[in-house]
C-alpha cells in the first residue's frame, strides 16, 4: 500500500532533525509501547530470549530482556532514517570495531568478503564504515509497494551502500558472485530462514534452518565469510565486532561444505548475539517449533 511509502517518507524527514538523545528516548518509549500492545510479538520475543539465556533464566529476567529487545528494534528503525541524515564523518567519529584484524585478514585475501550479520543492533552505522573500505553492497528483502523499496535503496545509496534485491532471480545471484570476484564486500542477514527450507543447523542448542545463501555465495566466489554485529551503545555511539573468517573448502563436496559452513556461521552468530541478547531484535519465529 502506498500509505506505507508516505508514512515512511514523512518519518524520514521528521526523524532526521532529532538530536541523538531524543531519538534514543523516543525508541525506548515506542519500543515499550510496542511490547505491551502487540502480544504476539511480545510472546515471540520471550521465546527467542529464553533460548539465548537458557532454561535457568527467570521469567522476570526474560520479560525484562524481551522489553529491551523491542526498544532496540525501535532504535533500529529510527537509525534507518536517522543515520543517512548525518555526514559520514559524524558516523565514523562515533563508530569503533573490535577484532578489526579479522576483517582485515579476510579483505587481504582479495576475493571479496561476505559480511554476515544477525538481526542485531543498528547495522546502518556499520554499513557506513564498510563503505569507506571499498565497494560495498547489501542484500535487502524486496518491499511493497515498489516506491517504498526504492525509498530504502535511495536512503542507503546516500551513505555509499548499493542494494541487491533478495528476489531469488538467477541473474541477481550471478551479479552478486561477480561483485565478490571483483573484490567487493557483500552484506546479508542469515539468522532467519523465512521459508523454513534451508540448511539444518544447531542454533542455541536447538535445530533450526538457516538460508544457505552465504555459504553458496562464498563457495561460488571463493570468498571468506566474516560474521559481524553492530551494537548501539547507551551514549548513541556504535561498537562492532568481527569474527575469524570462514573459508570455503573448494575441494569438498558442495552440499556438505554448505552445511558445515552454515553451522559455523550459526555458532559465530550465537557468540555475537551473546554480547547483548537484548539487541538481537528477533521478533519473528526463528525455530521450526514456533512457525505457523
Amino acid at each position: 500500500m502506498k500509505i506505507n511509502y508516505y508514512l515512511f517518507f514523512i518519518m524520514g524527514k521528521v526523524i532526521g532533525f532529532l538530536p541523538v538523545g531524543i531519538s534514543m528516548r523516543l525508541a525506548r518509549i515506542g519500543g515499550s509501547a510496542y511490547y505491551y500492545a502487540v502480544k504476539k510479538k511480545r510472546e515471540q520475543a520471550k521465546k527467542n530470549i529464553r533460548r539465548v539465556l537458557g532454561n535457568d533464566a527467570s521469567g522476570r529476567e526474560i520479560a525484562r530482556m524481551a522489553k529491551k529487545m523491542c526498544q532496540h528494534y525501535a532504535q533500529y528503525w529510527i537509525d534507518i532514517f536517522w543515520v543517512p541524515t548525518r555526514t559520514r564523518e559524524y558516523i565514523l567519529d562515533r563508530f569503533s570495531i573490535i577484532d578489526l584484524e579479522n576483517f582485515d585478514k579476510a579483505f587481504a585475501m582479495g576475493k571479496g568478503v561476505l559480511v554476515v550479520l544477525p538481526h542485531f543492533g543498528s547495522w546502518e552505522a556499520g554499513a557506513v564504515y564498510l563503505a569507506t573500505r571499498g565497494n560495498f553492497s547489501a542484500v535487502a528483502e524486496v518491499l511493497e509497494p515498489p516506491e517504498l523499496f526504492q525509498l530504502f535503496c535511495e536512503m542507503r545509496e546516500s551513505v555509499g551502500i548499493t542494494i541487491f534485491p533478495y528476489d531469488h532471480k538467477p541473474r541477481t545471484r550471478l551479479r552478486m558472485i561477480e561483485f565478490l570476484r571483483d573484490g567487493g564486500m557483500l552484506a546479508l542477514l542469515a539468522d532467519r530462514d523465512i521459508k523454513g527450507t534451508g540448511v539444518d543447523v544447531e542454533f542455541f542448542g536447538e535445530t533450526t534452518t538457516f538460508p544457505p545463501g552465504p555459504a553458496a555465495l562464498a563457495f561460488k566466489g571463493e570468498s571468506p565469510i566474516v560474521c559481524v554485529n553492530v551494537m548501539k551503545n547507551s551514549d548513541g555511539t556504535w561498537t562492532a565486532r568481527a569474527t575469524e573468517p570462514i573459508m570455503p573448502d573448494m575441494e569438498a563436496d558442495r552440499r556438505e561444505i554448505l552445511r558445515e559452513m552454515m553451522q559455523e556461521v550459526a555458532y559465530k552468530l550465537e557468540d555475537l548475539i551473546r554480547d547483548d541478547p537484548a539487541q538481537w531484535h528477533m521478533l519473528m519465529p526463528a525455530w521450526p517449533g514456533d512457525r505457523d
